[in-house]
């Protein structure tokens, strides 16, 4: 069976009043519970309800777990933008590996480590300007889908 999950399943990150040069940080396990081996991917969207475009001034980072979290110093998996749409994060969850796609034995986890940083140049176009991001995590078996 493949059986991925992620905890926390929601807020990975929470930053009610970020100002410019802010950053914030969170993490979220990803579990494996099943009883094969498991590929999964990472995609992401952002809203921009208020039409300020904060989707494109708040930079994100995803880290594998180093030393720790807060120390944010493991291999980096992702730095950009999340896009309105829908695009990839971490890997790509079309079938087949793709470039960047994690693997997690069963019954192992990983810690990822997420931050957001609003830069310090950012103006006053964005002030009380929010976005959500979302993030799917996709799996699949990679024993017999090469």
């Amino acid at each position: 069976t493949i059986d991925i999950s992620v905890a926390p399943g929601r807020a990975i990150l929470t930053a009610p009043a970020l100002m410019p040069g802010d950053t914030v940080n969170g993490s979220a396990v990803v579990t494996n519970a099943g009883t094969a081996q498991l590929r999964y991917a990472i995609t992401g969207s952002s809203t921009d309800s208020d039409g300020l475009h904060l989707n494109t001034v708040l930079g994100l980072t995803i880290r594998e777990l180093g030393t720790s979290c807060a120390a944010f110093d493991g291999t980096v998996l992702f730095s950009g933008y999340v896009p309105t749409a829908v695009g990839n994060i971490v890997g790509d969850p079309a079938a087949g590996p793709q470039a960047g796609d994690r693997v997690l034995n069963n019954g192992a986890n990983e810690t990822l480590c997420f931050r957001a940083s609003l830069p310090i140049g950012t103006g006053n176009a964005f002030q009380g300007a929010a976005t959500t991001m979302t993030f799917t995590f996709a799996a699949g078996q990679p024993a017999n889908n090469p």
